[in-house]
């Protein structure tokens, strides 16, 4: 008892200390598992954004089309058919104001005319409610696989109409979302109708119909009790989370192992738990030490032989210097780490052997010390060798006192941590260039979604519909009239400049992410590009003779086409094409007197894959890559694109080309002049 009495106030300040460190470590730690929760929910409440605007712009177009298409006072069934195929729908019905089929595909001659909105849930909340309603999954009659009805009401002269295609969801772009939403290894995503049918998940699906009951009923069983949380199944915890997915019946939920979720932490983890432990024995250690110096005065000297013992023999180098920073005392690791003889350290100041530029950085430190507001410092600092080269150090430093409390040596503990500073210089730049990899991986894989997605819908559409119409015009052939067959040609011809279109647009992009499209600029004549690349009889095009201007003679026009396609698509004529000489560049306008663009979509107009959400925009087809390829074309050849509302209405699109006058400078007195400011309007038809 008398042995252990003087250590015992050290040992209660050290149980404090280490109850302490554990509590804040356990906090720290379960803050860090809800933080990556957290964004885990987030991720998955994403996901279901995306799913939410999927399936919206699904119905959007589905109605836009239908309106389109199916609007007449009577609809037969070969044009019914035919606008089912162009949708690429496997089944569909179109119902009457009262609820009844007025065309049905596959042609069941039974159905036409029966009331279909009382017997389906979906149907009626389209007719009656007026608004896009989604049916429960159910396995096709046509070919056996589980599809979803999406049913969308539009206004005609003969009165409301509910237009509903089935659609093989598992079969769709969203299908193909899901399987890589989520990257954690095991991780599941499910979409669930409100029967508890899975409408889509990223694991693969038998031909059934199964439910998320049979196929993971813990989730199912959790997710009846809350919307997100954790439970365990299989031996492991599951964290889960679930989001609804607007104007569907459906919840999108997700579920991944907690191993897994958390994996990046265990390092941290299993590291903070290790330097608890250490500081926890070396806090110890220091309780046992003190006990020993308080218990005894008398081991003095032995301490002594000890500290001289662990002094010389240490593979630490370790100093001890005056107050005035002169060596005293060095052991042989730190001669060897100097390069320099014990001897020819002694008296020499420790500034002598430090790199210049961290000269000084210690003397507040020890300022501190030997004012007695700190009685030891840790500092990171670099030394010259006896060679010449750096060497990287931490520098852990005590002040020792004499009986009478006066500061009399500095002790000091030098760990060579130069091999340690280039790895993890390494290991930063690893780090910073792997992160730079992983950024440009993602902005990657989201432009090959974005163009998927894409090819996915809007390339399939026109292919679609020429093969539909192909097929009914060969099976019509000998009833069909020559009238019939012209207007079924052009629509085929329409559709597939429509496609070409889109492959063009496709290929430029995949040139220009791939930097196959490089600029070539030249002196070229404006007004002369500009006239060969109008082809409309409705596009008037002002300018002088002879204007040049520094561009890409091709890239130039394929601006220019884009410009005059957009404002064909989107404007409404007349439309200008003005070519004018500023003072610093030359100005090219292409204005139409259309609606414009909405004011909340012109910090968008140039973006990849955008289109507005309102105005003449959602009443016509589009990728939303020509704007986008032609400010990249204009950057790419040190050009300039830009819009503002054409006057008094329309909108107008700017393209800057740089001057490229010809040696020697022209007179601005002479008749060069006058030809350049005197304009010609000519028209493009």
């Amino acid at each position: 008892m008398r042995r252990i009495r003087p250590a015992l106030v050290p040992l209660l300040i050290w149980l404090v200390l280490v109850a302490v460190g554990t509590a804040v470590l356990s906090w720290q730690q379960y803050d860090s598992r809800q933080s990556v929760a957290q964004r885990f929910n987030l991720r998955v409440g994403l996901i279901g954004d995306f799913v939410t605007s999927y399936t919206g712009d699904l119905m959007e177009r589905e109605r836009v089309q239908a309106r389109a298409s199916l609007s007449d006072p009577v609809v037969d069934e070969r044009d019914f058919a035919r606008a089912t195929a162009g949708f690429g729908y496997p089944a569909a019905v179109l119902l009457d104001s009262k609820g009844r089929a007025l065309q049905v595909v596959p042609h069941d001659a039974t159905i036409v005319g029966k009331d279909l909105a009382s017997r389906y849930g979906h149907l009626w909340t389209a007719l009656h409610e007026g608004r896009a309603a989604v049916s429960p999954v159910v396995s096709s009659v046509v070919r056996g696989l589980p599809v979803v009805a999406f049913a969308v009401p539009y206004q005609t002269t003969s009165g409301r109409r509910v237009f509903s295609g089935a659609v093989e969801i598992r079969d769709s772009p969203l299908s193909s979302y899901l399987s890589t939403a989520l990257t954690y290894s095991g991780a599941e995503v499910q979409l669930v109708d409100g029967n508890g049918s899975i409408v889509a998940a990223n694991g693969t699906l038998d031909g059934a119909v199964p439910t998320l009951d049979g196929k993971n009923e813990p989730l199912a069983a959790a997710l009846r009790q809350h919307t997100k949380g954790r439970y365990q199944a299989g031996g492991r915890w599951w964290r889960y989370s679930s989001t609804p997915i607007e104007g569907t019946p459906w919840r999108l939920s997700a579920t991944v192992p907690e191993d897994v979720l958390f994996a990046t932490l265990t390092g941290n983890e299993l590291a903070g738990r290790a330097g608890l432990g250490g500081a926890a024995v070396v806090g110890l250690l220091v309780v046992l030490a003190a006990g020993r110096v308080r218990r005894s005065r008398q081991h003095l000297r032995l301490s002594e032989d000890r500290f001289r013992k662990v002094f010389d023999g240490s593979r630490i180098g370790m100093t001890l210097t005056d107050t005035e920073g002169r060596y005293v005392r060095v052991n042989p690791a730190a001669a060897e780490l100097f390069g320099r003889s014990e001897a020819d350290l002694i008296g020499r100041r420790s500034d002598d052997i430090t790199h210049p530029d961290d000269v000084g950085r210690a003397a507040g430190f020890i300022r501190d010390c030997l004012s007695g507001r700190i009685d030891g410092f840790d500092l990171e600092k670099r030394y010259v060798h006896a060679d010449g080269r750096i060497i990287d150090a931490s520098v852990t430093s005590a002040l020792l006192r004499d009986t009478e409390g006066r500061p009399q040596y500095f002790a000091m503990q030098i760990i060579d941590t130069t091999e340690r500073r280039a790895l993890e210089r390494a290991r930063l730049a690893d780090r910073a260039e792997l992160a730079e990899r992983a950024e440009q991986l993602q902005q990657v894989n989201a432009h090959l979604g974005d163009v998927m997605a894409m090819l996915s819908h809007d390339v399939r559409q026109p292919l679609t519909r020429i093969i539909g119409l192909g097929e009914l015009l060969l099976d019509d052939w000998e009833e069909s009239t020559s009238k019939a067959k012209l207007h079924d040609v052009r629509r085929m011809t329409a559709a597939g400049h429509s496609a070409s279109e889109l492959v063009t647009d496709i290929l430029t992009l995949a040139q220009l992410d791939a930097g196959a499209l490089v600029a070539r600029p030249v002196r070229v004549d404006l007004p002369h590009l500009v006239r060969a690349a109008v082809t409309g009889e409705q596009v008037t095009v002002v300018a002088p003779d002879e204007i040049y201007g520094f561009a890409d003679p091709k890239h130039l026009q394929l601006i220019m086409g884009n410009l005059l396609a957009n404002a064909a698509k989107y404007g409404e004529p007349p439309v200008t094409v003005t070519v004018a000489n500023r003072r610093d560049h030359v100005e090219i306008k292409v204005a139409d007197e259309g609606e414009g663009v909405p004011e909340a979509f012109v910090e968008h107009l140039f973006d990849r894959f955008a289109r507005a959400e309102s105005g003449v925009a959602t009443r016509t087809s589009g990728t939303g890559l020509g704007l986008y390829l032609v400010r990249q074309l204009a950057q790419a050849g040190g050009l300039d694109v830009s819009y503002r509302p054409n006057q008094p209405r329309g909108a107008a699109f700017l393209v800057t080309v740089p001057h490229a006058y010809e040696a020697p400078a022209f007179d601005p007195r002479g008749d060069e002049t006058k030809r350049m400011t005197s304009p010609r309007r000519t028209s493009a038809g």
